[in-house]
């Protein structure tokens, strides 16, 4: 029986030591996904300083995490580490498509995968966002190029025919995806001929006067 008690001594330690990693890393993903939302909310206020500073503290954040759950993947595959990841990625993706810069990749951002690739869906409804605020500001030419990504990011993602077990739920993304950018796509060509007809009915008065 001395035997049993030194190998449930050691399972108890293993799990003790799971346990602390998992209280920690719980915590920060918590933080992850809040620094993300803030962070979100500043690029479409377009206070880009304070986007900036979010996206790096979330930076360390993530890197915290991956090595506090380096030796436990049980703990990191189980779900809230992935959905953090897949905030951060979002709000990067978005960063750098908004300020005309390269897009991330996953290993550059410290994300798995799945997480990434969940990250450019949400990443297109927020586009979808800030071209409704374009359209609100009457600028809908400006949404164009925007609503082009929004259909990279789509195709993309469509080419992954991977079970959900692999990709984490990135089929049903993709499905409102789709329904986002032809939603934003009617939004944007409504607004575009609004304008021009606005347009070629002042230059019509003018040609009264």
């Amino acid at each position: 029986m001395s035997d049993m008690k030194d190998i449930c001594d050691k399972i108890r330690e293993k799990f003790d030591a799971m346990d602390d990693a998992r209280e920690e890393s719980l915590a920060s993903s918590r933080k992850i996904t809040r620094y993300s939302g803030d962070a979100i909310k500043a690029i479409h206020r377009e206070e880009w300083g304070n986007a900036e500073e979010m996206i790096e503290e979330t930076r360390k954040l993530i890197k915290e995490v991956n090595e506090t759950l380096e030796g436990f993947p049980e703990i990191y595959y189980s779900g809230y580490v992935g959905n953090a990841q897949t905030e951060f990625a979002e709000v990067c993706i978005l960063y750098a498509v908004l300020k005309g810069e390269n897009v991330p990749g996953p290993n550059e951002l410290n994300v798995d995968n799945a997480a990434y690739l969940n990250g450019i869906g949400d990443a297109t409804g927020e586009l979808r966002r800030h071209i409704l605020d374009l359209i609100r500001k009457d600028r809908p030419e400006e949404g164009e190029k925007y609503l082009e990504v929004m259909d990279e990011f789509f195709t993309e993602m469509m080419s992954f025919d991977y079970p959900d077990a692999i990709t984490r739920g990135l089929r049903k993304k993709t499905d409102v995806a789709r329904s986002i950018i032809e939603r934003t796509r009617g939004d944007l060509t409504n607004a575009l001929q609004i304008k021009n007809l606005h347009e070629s009915m002042e230059r019509f008065g003018e040609k009264l006067k």
